[in-house]
């Protein structure tokens, strides 16, 4: 990406991807292909951010063959200011879906959330195992 402001949003996720390597991001699970961080109080709100793995079907045409189905995989990261009775639309929406390098920041991201709410799990269930 050579503009301006995807170099500047490259930066932003590189950062976002050091920090939740720190644990300074603690995500949690939404389903097996959202999850969320947010600070503050649900009720007064706060900064919030979505992390979501898509799927999508498309047809792809290669020059001078024939259009053949294909199963599409990105990345789209939301940014919210969460504000009591104010509608949750998002202040950023950074999307794989045309732009590989981002999208490819978007995944190590993703797999690095994954990762980690994976072995926060399995130290959950290890903890629960040796109580019993």
């Amino acid at each position: 990406m050579s503009n301006p402001e995807g170099q500047e949003v490259q930066a932003r996720l590189d950062e976002l991807i050091a920090a939740t390597r720190k644990g300074s991001f603690q995500w949690r699970a939404v389903n097996p292909t959202t999850y969320l961080w947010e600070r503050g109080d649900p009720l007064r709100g706060g900064p919030r951010l979505t992390l979501q793995r898509v799927e999508q079907n498309v047809v792809q045409r290669p020059p001078g063959g024939p259009p053949t189905p294909a199963r599409q995989v990105f990345f789209i990261l939301q940014v919210f200011d969460i504000k009591p009775n104010n509608p949750q639309m998002p202040l950023l929406t950074v999307s794989g879906s045309n732009d590989p390098q981002m999208n490819q920041k978007l995944e190590e991201l993703f797999q690095l959330v994954t990762s980690g709410i994976t072995q926060q799990s399995l130290e959950f269930l290890k903890n629960l195992i040796s109580e019993v």
